[in-house]
């Protein structure tokens, strides 16, 4: 079953009054947040292949906008959109753009983003916070955590608990615990300099649970070589998935 098969019943379970986590088997599970199928429900609506067709179109325009909040080149937005973490996303149906969409909205209504996938923004949502802390100390944490905790109030009392993705899932790509060794030390500096670009590579360094196309956002904190760097990286799992 591809991700977007498991989205889109997710939906439809949803408008239809049932459990949108009952949907899927095995492995395959909706385990996000409830309010990430919001913005996917007029899709999910579509046939099948015509919606997975919308969702790569908006995943390319809403990571467009990102990249011009961010300030990438048009050469690097590029390099960002053909990097095959965003392609896979893309062709499975995954839904990368939601949580990034994030960076273009004062906190409360970021974190709400960030947390459809806290597994690539545990970064992001460290230095918002961390931002808020420095700006107006505890008032301004609780402000920005209060709309995302009243929502899993709601959703927790309607729907219940998430089923929690096990280390047999077939997109885990995590490389935890050795990949802290990277994703501490940069969250460190991140916060240091309130740097939200740069806690972009956090994510999927310090989460214990990445598929392959969870490490998109990394993409995002890089630049020049650096990120062309990255690029010929990251298509290096592909050739040797390919020739095995």
């Amino acid at each position: 079953m591809f991700d977007w098969e498991v989205f889109r019943q997710a939906c439809l379970a949803l408008i239809s009054g049932q459990n949108p986590y009952s949907v899927g088997q095995g492995q395959m599970l909706f385990f996000n947040p409830i309010w990430t199928l919001i913005p996917l429900i007029p899709m999910a609506l579509l046939p099948t292949f015509t919606g997975l067709l919308v969702n790569a179109a908006v995943d390319l325009i809403a990571l467009l906008f990102v990249a011009r909040h961010l300030k990438l080149t048009h050469w690097e937005f590029f390099c960002v959109a053909i990097c095959p973490m965003n392609l896979q996303s893309m062709v499975y149906g995954n839904i990368e753009w939601i949580p990034l969409l994030g960076l273009l909205f004062p906190a409360p209504l970021a974190i709400i983003f960030y947390s459809t996938k806290p597994q690539a923004t545990i970064g992001l949502i460290l230095v918002t916070l961390w931002i808020e802390w420095n700006k107006t100390r505890w008032k301004g944490v609780l402000l920005a955590i209060c709309p995302t905790l009243i929502l899993v109030v709601i959703c927790t009392a309607i729907w219940g608990l998430p089923p929690i993705p096990g280390p047999h899932n077939p997109g885990q790509h995590s490389l935890f615990p050795y990949s802290l060794l990277l994703g501490i030390p940069v969250l460190i500096v991140a916060l240091m300099n309130k740097d939200r670009r740069l806690s972009l590579f956090v994510g999927p360094f310090v989460s214990p649970y990445v598929t392959f196309h969870g490490y998109l956002p990394a993409m995002f904190a890089l630049r020049g070589k650096w990120l062309v760097l990255a690029l010929v990286i990251s298509f290096i799992p592909v050739v040797l998935n390919i020739v095995a």
